[in-house]
């Protein structure tokens, strides 16, 4: 029977929901927010492991951001809430934007670590746990956007600045060891990035080269992870942000420097998306480092449908061409967490069917 998996991260329930707006509006203390939250993760772990998950998450549940909640736990990080006026840059108004304060480090306090440990006391043992964070290539891209490519003000040069972001990842990860956690899962919107064709243009007028970007990415990734023990597990989800599935299609690869990005990622696994169906982006799978395990994103996590299960049972078999048959799981193509997900007609247990739907295929192969 081929595995099945999950990206991580959950839609909440009603009644966290309305936890949120009671204590957005003063009716509910942090206190009480704080249980509901925490029923609200036992509740998401008691599902994953109905559903058959030998690996679990907390649902990603406690965070407002899939991204700046981890960037805001490091030292020389913090977030200037913007509610009037523009922004004149890719960011949505009415948000939160990071700003750096002084070098990235390692912090013994970052919160992420109660939430880990609160899901491994619950989990017990049932269960491998798994603990998600963000890429370290996404947040030095993200500190490079903020300073216009110049973070000078803070870091002699670029270089030391993904030295302290390596560093303060690497001790990070190692307090997630010593906490009990042995699977730890990058997502990356980065290496990706660099396939898409508006991202090179705006890198180039910036005066960067994509094609040199791309090493310092793997490297900063790379320098993150070195030196782990050796039974904890490095996963890396490479997804192209709000468009999920990257660029991998077979007219744009051999130049994709998205591409050869992913042959240096000294990991134990990769999460990657595809469209199901589409089985000519799947050359990309020839970059991957020989013997690695790959997850296949093909069923999605932001629609109430279902793709045809033809489809994807033909795309993993087409998989096979390029990656050994046990060396194969399938996954949702993201994580099922969505801001706008009432818009897009999406209930809490559209997110249970669709693993229901996974489990279902991956006993058919």
């Amino acid at each position: 029977m081929m595995r099945y998996e999950t990206i991580g991260s959950f839609l909440p329930p009603v009644t966290l929901l309305s936890a949120k707006e009671a204590l957005a509006s003063g009716k509910m203390s942090e206190a009480d927010y704080k249980a509901v939250e925490d029923a609200t993760v036992r509740e998401i772990v008691d599902r994953q492991l109905a559903a058959g998950l030998d690996t679990v998450t907390s649902g990603d549940v406690r965070r407002k951001y899939w991204d700046k909640d981890f960037y805001l736990g490091l030292e020389g990080m913090s977030v200037e809430h913007v509610d009037s006026g523009r922004v004149y840059q890719e960011l949505e108004s009415f948000t939160d934007l990071l700003r750096l304060t002084g070098r990235v480090a390692y912090n013994p306090e970052h919160p992420f670590f109660d939430d880990f440990s609160f899901l491994k006391d619950y989990v017990a043992g049932r269960a491998k746990c798994r603990q998600t964070i963000p890429s370290p290539a996404d947040l030095y891209m993200e500190i490079l956007a903020m300073t216009d490519g110049k973070p000078e003000g803070v870091y002699a040069d670029k270089s030391v600045l993904a030295r302290d972001i390596a560093e303060a990842y690497n001790k990070t990860i190692l307090h997630f060891y010593e906490l009990g956690c042995r699977d730890i899962q990058l997502d990356d919107t980065a290496c990706a990035g660099l396939g898409d064709y508006t991202v090179e243009q705006r890198m180039m007028l910036g005066g960067t080269d994509p094609s040199e970007m791309k090493d310092e990415l793997a490297r900063i990734i790379n320098d993150s992870v070195a030196g782990l023990p050796a039974d904890m597990e490095v996963a890396i989800y490479v997804s192209a942000g709000d468009k999920i599935v990257p660029d991998w299609s077979a007219e744009f690869v051999h130049t994709n420097p998205a591409r050869e990005i992913l042959p240096q990622l000294q990991v134990s696994k990769f999460f990657i998306p595809f469209k199901a169906g589409d089985e000519e982006e799947l050359c990309v799978l020839r970059s991957l480092p020989e013997g690695k395990r790959v997850t296949l994103g093909l069923i999605s996590a932001h629609s109430p449908f279902d793709e045809p299960s033809s489809k994807v049972l033909a795309t993993v078999k087409a998989a096979e061409k390029f990656i050994p048959a046990d060396r194969i799981a399938i996954s949702p193509s993201s994580g099922f967490k969505l801001t706008n997900f009432i818009s897009k007609g999406l209930v809490f247990e559209d997110q249970w069917r669709k693993i229901a739907t996974l489990a279902h295929l991956a006993s058919l192969n």
